[in-house]
Formats: structure tokens, C-alpha cells, sequence
């Protein structure tokens, strides 16, 4: 047995003497309180959930699960799902350039393109949503959220390792008129109008119709010349319509469908490599969100709906339902990234800053995302039987169109790279059965059982344009003496995406790709070239051979001094097809078939005290990589790797009583994951990839770097996850409520292959992007101790009720990344380009409201993030890079609200 392997075991040994020790103090309070808890509920508040798909009190669930009702985020100025994380110890929720990951204790996953699935899952409305892109519009007239942590394959139709994020809206209510208007306002010029109203058409017949207009300024500050709007502005809508109809009381047949639409200015993130490169301290960066803006104003147009139907049958001792949906996320978003952030002297580093700030090196985002789910569950309906159960049959199925390109303005070797996939294609069938059994009216056994079959194909394209650009020099002699650096991307510019006509570059199919045939493909993939672009003039003078018709027309006059180099009164501009280019046919497929299964067992000491244990095993479909060619032998391949498994352990009390005079709970929990062949995803060289694909070790030190890098996945480690949570809640004198939830959490790598150090580009370090070992790394986004608590009370006066509520989060020091900030090249002075980890912080929210007279009105102040303890939410670190993404600064405004 290994050293890590035997901590492990050591640890989880620890843990269940810990567990059970917990237990015992809470078998022995039970009995000493069993004479008068026995008798009667303790006065705690009830919080209703549905985590399970039946409703329930969250105390008498035998799990791990947080519920908080959508006036109590508003409460706290929560705008939309990326907020929740500050709220809940075990959740991370990162918004990655417009890519919502979502983490629970460690487990999720940052592959966001359409090649990866969440590893936790979201769903609106009850509907799986397979890319959450967007949904922050949809998060209004919100009932409840709810957060099931652990693995949910034999409740829910789509499997999750991690868990669930349930965000579940109102829905219509037969005979009832009501509705709502609210206003609001707040820094950052926000603006916005929310409204609802119920629509009782018939007795058996019920309309709701809700909406959402939310606009505030950008969350960054230009400082340079240009004073561009930059990236994180709003300018969102949503709407919502719902009907209910019932026209019998065994019949019940729901619809509704939501629209969301984000035209702001997305997610950019800010660099961080110039500042580190030059030694500067990011502590020192005062503000990361104040930066040096280039090129244009970003652009995003997200739209995100979808139509659902749920009709429920009661058959008297069971209830057959179906849910049915479609849903539909475009997603478009374009942007050039500021140069940099504040810091003395950057000016001085960006000389000539004309020319920085004139770069418009940009990219394309364009997603696609059509997904249609058919589910049909059974479900007791009988409360007087011992036995309840659930039973279902999913069926998934998504189409993704996915565009990915670059220009690369002012570039001598690099003009850019395209990834175009008209079409990646997943189908998921399962079907699915959890069962309760009632051995006494005290003890109760749980079952669940699930099976999986997924498959997943794509066919597309990916290229890299590096065609080598300069002007003779006349007096060296040298080829590329002058004049380099073409402009391609300025106003204007447009990629063809989806509407590219050229997918296979080898028109004439005699095996190899032209000089022509590259240029013909290059340009079917520009719609149009910017006012001040000169490649395409280059091209268009036939200073290379072949070329596309679509090539526009371009006189001597045309083409300045600048760009063209003359000798002896002839074009002698050097543009040769460089090897650095590519361009390769993407075919992949990968099929996976699972069993997951669950066992719970749990026993009532008393009316209000509950023990339990589970056993629950979770799948994540494995997958394919990009295709690439071997150069030695010409062949392509799109290496596969399986699927992750996660089986948690996990041993919990739930007690209710008084302490004192006061209704007291105190719940705790002790759990360990079994995280079994963790998919990472690196930057390797070709080279490197057929090395490890091969099968055969590679050695750290030996590792063959190459010029061309892909994105390349595999199953890399298996970790260990552990820790014990604790909450409860004091209902005080006064109606005051103290709430708490605190979290211990371990999460160490283990038993890992090596992994190339994908923070360094093949081509340009190849001393350093070679295969390094990760063992005993703790796992990304996985703070140790974890702490939320909130405090609130509402009390009387004369015209109404006053209320308030303060909540305050702490978050201990993580990392962001596998490789924990360390520098395997200088270990004792790590460069800071290398740094992924964020301090300790607190968050504090606060939020104060007037309710008038009856409560039709009523008035509130809110402040998110009060102290402005602004942190990284997601980095990407590579060559050239440390782009960090932030939790959001802080928010405070007013809203007023007329409910009739």
C-alpha cells in the first residue's frame, strides 16, 4: 500500500470514528430529551424542498441539500445563479468568458466546450439544461433554489456526480388573481422592472405571465485613451409564460416556455501577464476591473428559451407523469481583451501605446445548442403504503453547432485559428428506479438503481493560420526585413462561422492540401475584411500562388508603402505557406454505457431526531479529443477517454429541540468521495499527444515538445474527497434567526499520472511544457473550512413591519488550477505568472425592508458584497496568459414592489 493511499485510508478511518462518535452524543440527547421531544414538533420554521422529486421537509431528508426562497435572495441582492456560490460552503460557481461551472466539494468540470458535460447539473423548471449559458436572465419570479450535494443518477433523467442546482420558478394558481410590479435602482446606473401576474381564466384553468428588463453600466473602467464600454455591462431581458389546466381532479397538464435575451458586454476577465512579468505585486493592482482597453467594445447576443409540457395522471395509488421539452441556447459573443490592468507605469510598458490600443486582435464565440427531452416517471401516490418509489425512462438528445475563431491583428506569424464543428451530436437513454421500504414506522431502507447509455459524435474542422508575412529589405537582403505585421480584424471584420461552404480543404481529393486550397479555405471562412485590413490586399496582388475567388479587388494605389516592400518596381512581398499551419477534418465518437446505484438506510430516534447512511455512485460520459495527424505515419485519430465515477460514503444526523426556551436545529454530516479516473484537460503538442495516447510512460524530463499544441483530455488521477459539515439555526426571542452552515473539506490528488504543464506553449518553452507529477495537489476550488451565517428579524410598528437580514461568508485559501501556483522550474521563488490561488475572505450582504399596511407594499435597500472584497472566480494560465475572472464588485440599490 502506498504513503498516499494509506493516508487515505487513515483519514477515512478518522472520519467514520468521528461520524460515529457524533452520533452517539446525538442517540444520548435524544434520550435524555425523549420524555419531552416524543411529544410534540420543536417550533423550528419549515423549510419545504423537492430535491428528492416529492415534497418534503428539509429536516426529514436523509441527505445533504440547501433551499432558500427567491424573495430571501433578493433579499441579499442576488441577481443571478454565478452569486449563489458566496452562500452556500461546498459551492463554486465560476463564470468563465459567458461558460457557467458549476463545482460542489470538488467536483465538476472546467472542459465547458461542446466536447464536455457539466458534472453538476442545472436544471429551470424541473428541465435539464445541458449548457447554462444565458440562465442568469431566467432568474426571476423565482419560488426557490435548491442545492442537492451528491450524486443524483437514480432520482433525476441526466446523471450528476457533483450534484444538483434546481431553480424553480412560481407557477399559475387556479381562482386566484394576483400579481406583482417592482422597481429598481442601484450603482453601477442599474435599472430594472420585474412584474407578474396571475391569470384565473376558468376554475379549472390558470395563466402566469412573468418579465424581467435588468441594464446596468460595465463592472470594468477603461483607463486608457480610447474609453471603451468594456466587458461585464447588462442588458438582459426575460419572460416567462406558464399556463395551468386540470380538468379533472386526476388530470393535470402544465405548460410554459421562457425567453431570455443578454445583449451586455460579456466576460472578458483581465490579464495579468504583463504586470507579473514585470515583477509587480497583483496585491498592488487596486482595482483588477480598471484596465487598459483595446480595440473595440465587446459584443454579446445570448438567447436562451425553451418550451416545456408536464402532464400528471393520478391513478389512484400511483401517478404517471410526463415531461417533455425543447430548449434552444444561441450563443454569440465577440471581444478584443484589454491589454492590461492598472498599475504604475504601464503606460510606459504598452510604448508605443497608439499601436497597443489600435490591436484589434479579437474572437468569436458561436454556439448553437438544441436540446429535446422526453421523460416518463411512475411515483407512488399512496401515503398509507410502506412502500414508495419512483421509476423512469429518459431520453436526451442534443445538436450543438460550435464556432470558435481568432485574428490575429499586426501579426508577422500568426494571423489566427479556427474551430468550426457544424456538427457535434449526443443521445442519452436511461432508465431508472428508486424505491423506500418502511421496515417500522422508525426505520426506513432506500434503493436506487440506474442505467446509462450515452453517445456522443462530432464532424468539423480546425485550423491555424500562420502565414509568414514581410517585405524584402533592400538593403540586407533579408526576406522579412521589413515591414511586418499585416492588419486583419479591424471595424468592419466578420468570420463567415456557420456559414462557411468549405469543410474538407482537399477539393481535388488527391491526398494533400495546396498552397491554393489552404487560401481558398482561409477566405470561405471570412464573411468580410475590416476597412483597414491589408492581408486581404496582400493576397489580392497574387503575391502567392492560387488563391479564392472571393479575394476582393485591390490595385497598386491600394497598397501602401507600409505594407508592400518595392524592388526594382515589383511586388516583392514574402508570403510563403508557413508549417506551422493546419488544417484537419474532425470525426470523434464515443460510446459509454453505466450502472449507478444508491443504498440509504435512516432511523428516526425520536420525532426529531433523524440518523442516517448512504452509499450513492455517480457516472460522467467520457469523451473524444480533437483529431490530429501523426506525422510519421499521415494517419488521423481522436483519442477517447472513459468515463469518471464517484461513489460517496456518507453518515448524517438532523435534530430539532429546544435549547432552552429556544427551537433549536443542529444538523451534521461526515462523507467521503471516491473520485475514480478524474478527466483533466491540458494544452499538449502533437508530438506529446501520440506519446501519451501510445500507452507507453513518459518520462517528465524527455517529453517531445512540438511546434502545433492541441486541447487534449484524459483520464489523468483518481482523488480523494472528505470532510464533515455542520449547520443549524436558533430561533431567537424577538423573531430573530440565526442561521449557520460550516464546512471541513479535504480534496487531494492521488495516485495521478503525470501531467504535461499545459501553462507553458511546446513551441515556445519546451524546457518547461513537459509532464510533471501532480500527486498530492489539492483539488481545485476547494477552500478547507467553509463558513455562512445570516441573522433576521422582522418586527411590528405601527404602519406596517420592519425586517433585515445580514449574511456573512468566509472562504479559506484555494487554488484554481491541478497545479497549486507551484513553479517545478524555480520551486523556492515561483513566478507569479504561476500564481492560481485566491486569499481567505469574507463576503457580507446585507438587506433592509419596509412592509406597509396589509403587505400589498413594500419597500427594500440591499447591498451584495458590502466590504468589496472582490476575488478570483476562474483563471486561465497558459504562455502568454493569467486572465482571471471576479466575483462581482459591490451592488446596492433600492427596489419597491406593489403585490395585488
Amino acid at each position: 500500500m502506498n504513503t498516499a493511499t494509506t493516508k487515505v485510508h487513515f483519514a477515512s478511518k478518522q472520519l467514520l470514528i468521528a461520524a460515529i462518535a457524533l452520533m452517539t452524543c446525538s442517540s444520548l440527547a435524544a434520550q435524555e430529551a425523549e420524555s419531552e421531544q416524543d411529544k410534540k414538533d420543536a417550533d423550528v420554521e419549515r423549510i419545504i424542498v423537492t430535491v428528492e422529486r416529492r415534497t418534503q421537509d428539509l429536516q426529514d431528508l436523509a441527505g445533504t441539500a440547501f433551499a432558500f426562497s427567491g424573495e430571501d435572495l433578493k433579499a441579499q441582492g442576488i441577481q443571478d445563479i454565478t452569486d449563489i456560490a458566496e452562500s452556500i460552503p461546498g459551492l463554486e460557481i465560476g463564470n468563465n468568458q459567458g461558460n457557467v461551472e458549476v463545482w460542489i466539494r470538488g467536483i465538476g468540470s472546467s472542459n465547458n466546450t461542446e466536447l464536455g458535460d457539466p458534472a453538476a447539473a442545472t436544471h429551470l423548471d424541473g428541465v435539464y439544461i445541458p449548457r447554462p449559458s444565458g440562465i442568469g436572465s431566467a432568474f426571476f419570479d423565482i419560488s426557490r433554489v435548491e442545492v442537492n450535494v451528491g450524486p443524483q443518477g437514480t432520482l433525476r433523467g441526466r446523471n450528476a456526480t457533483a450534484g444538483s442546482v434546481n431553480i424553480i420558478p412560481w407557477r399559475p394558481a387556479l381562482n386566484q388573481w394576483n400579481g406583482s410590479a417592482e422597481v429598481e435602482v442601484g450603482n453601477y446606473n442599474q435599472r430594472s422592472i420585474t412584474g407578474a401576474l396571475n391569470i384565473p381564466a376558468t376554475d379549472n384553468l390558470a395563466f402566469r405571465i412573468a418579465g424581467t428588463k435588468v441594464d446596468h453600466d460595465s463592472y470594468y473602467n477603461d483607463v486608457g485613451p480610447l474609453d471603451l464600454e468594456l466587458a461585464e455591462a447588462a442588458d438582459n431581458l426575460g419572460l416567462r409564460f406558464q399556463a395551468l389546466y386540470e380538468p379533472t381532479d386526476d388530470l393535470s397538464i402544465y405548460l410554459s416556455y421562457d425567453y431570455a435575451r443578454e445583449q451586455g458586454t460579456g466576460y472578458t476577465g483581465t490579464n495579468f501577464a504583463l504586470p507579473l512579468g514585470l515583477g509587480i505585486d497583483p496585491d498592488d493592482i487596486e482595482d483588477p476591473r480598471d484596465v487598459v482597453g483595446r480595440g473595440f467594445t465587446p459584443i454579446q447576443d445570448t438567447i436562451h428559451d425553451g418550451f416545456k409540457i408536464e402532464v400528471t395522471w393520478d391513478m389512484g395509488k400511483a401517478l404517471l407523469e410526463y415531461n417533455g421539452s425543447y430548449r434552444d441556447l444561441i450563443y454569440d459573443y465577440q471581444a478584443a481583451t484589454p491589454l492590461s490592468p492598472d498599475f504604475p507605469g504601464v503606460f510606459e510598458a504598452l510604448d508605443p501605446l497608439d499601436q497597443a490600443i489600435d490591436d484589434f486582435s479579437r474572437f468569436q464565440f458561436l454556439t448553437d445548442s438544441e436540446s429535446i427531452i422526453h421523460e416518463l416517471r411512475l411515483l407512488s401516490d399512496d401515503d398509507t403504503s410502506r412502500l414508495t418509489y419512483t421509476a423512469g425512462i429518459f431520453l436526451f438528445n442534443e445538436r450543438q453547432q460550435t464556432f470558435l475563431a481568432s485574428a490575429g491583428d499586426r501579426g508577422g506569424f500568426f494571423q489566427g485559428a479556427e474551430f468550426n464543428q457544424p456538427n457535434t451530436d449526443t443521445d442519452s437513454f436511461s432508465v431508472y428506479g428508486d424505491a423506500t421500504y418502511e421496515f417500522s414506522a422508525d426505520t426506513r431502507l432506500t434503493i436506487g438503481l440506474r442505467y446509462t447509455e450515452d453517445t456522443k459524435t462530432r464532424q468539423g474542422v480546425n485550423a491555424r493560420y500562420a502565414f509568414a508575412l514581410g517585405g524584402f529589405d533592400v538593403n540586407t537582403g533579408n526576406p522579412f526585413g521589413c515591414c511586418m505585421g499585416a492588419r486583419v480584424g479591424t471595424e468592419g471584420f466578420a468570420f463567415a462561422g456557420f456559414g462557411r461552404s468549405i469543410y474538407e480543404p482537399d477539393q481535388d481529393g488527391d491526398g494533400a492540401v495546396s498552397d491554393a486550397e489552404f487560401l481558398n479555405f482561409y477566405f470561405d471562412g471570412i464573411a468580410q475584411f475590416g476597412e483597414r485590413d491589408t492581408l486581404d490586399d496582400i493576397f489580392a496582388n497574387g503575391i502567392t500562388p492560387g488563391g479564392a475567388d472571393v479575394r476582393p479587388a485591390c490595385s497598386d494605389s491600394d497598397v501602401t508603402d507600409s505594407l508592400i516592400c518595392n524592388q526594382d518596381g515589383t511586388h516583392s512581398f514574402a508570403v510563403p505557406i508557413s508549417p506551422n499551419n493546419s488544417i484537419t477534418v474532425q470525426d470523434g465518437r464515443i460510446d459509454n454505457n453505466f450502472v449507478d446505484w444508491r443504498i440509504r438506510i435512516e432511523h428516526d430516534l425520536n420525532n426529531d431526531q433523524l440518523v442516517y447512511g448512504l452509499i450513492a455512485t455517480g457516472h460522467k460520459s467520457g469523451g473524444f479529443n480533437d483529431t490530429f495527424s501523426d506525422p510519421t505515419t499521415g494517419l488521423t485519430l481522436a483519442p477517447t477517454y472513459q468515463e469518471e465515477s464517484v461513489t460517496l460514503f456518507e453518515f448524517g444526523s438532523k435534530n430539532e429541540f429546544d435549547l432552552g426556551d429556544v427551537p433549536t436545529t443542529f444538523n451534521f454530516s461526515a462523507f467521503y468521495n471516491d473520485y475514480r479516473d478524474q478527466v483533466f484537460t491540458n494544452l499538449l503538442s502533437v508530438e506529446q499527444a501520440l506519446e501519451f495516447n501510445s500507452g507507453a510512460p513518459v518520462d517528465p524530463l524527455d517529453a517531445t515538445p512540438g511546434a502545433l499544441v492541441v486541447s487534449f483530455s484524459f483520464n489523468a488521477a483518481d482523488s480523494a474527497i472528505y470532510g464533515m459539515q455542520f449547520d443549524g439555526k436558533f430561533e431567537l426571542p424577538y423573531d430573530m434567526n440565526l442561521n449557520w452552515t460550516a464546512l471541513w473539506l479535504e480534496a487531494e490528488i492521488e495516485d495521478s499520472q503525470d501531467i504535461q504543464d499545459s501553462r507553458f506553449q511546446a513551441d515556445v518553452a519546451p524546457d518547461e511544457a513537459v509532464f510533471q507529477s501532480i500527486d498530492g495537489n489539492r483539488l481545485p476550488r476547494t477552500p478547507r473550512f467553509q463558513l455562512n451565517a445570516s441573522l433576521s428579524q422582522v418586527f411590528d410598528i405601527s404602519s406596517g413591519t420592519i425586517d433585515y437580514v445580514i449574511s456573512a461568508g468566509w472562504r479559506d485559501e484555494q487554488f484554481l488550477t491541478i497545479f497549486n501556483s507551484i513553479d517545478y522550474q524555480n520551486p523556492d521563488n515561483p513566478r507569479r505568472r504561476l500564481d492560481d490561488s485566491v486569499d481567505a475572505y469574507w463576503t457580507v450582504d446585507a438587506g433592509l425592508g419596509y412592509t406597509h399596511g396589509d403587505g400589498a407594499l413594500r419597500f427594500e435597500a440591499f447591498a451584495n458584497n458590502l466590504f468589496d472584497e472582490v476575488r478570483t472566480a476562474a483563471t486561465i494560465i497558459t504562455q502568454f496568459d493569467n486572465t482571471r475572472f471576479f466575483t462581482r464588485p459591490r451592488t446596492f440599490g433600492v427596489r419597491m414592489r406593489y403585490t395585488y
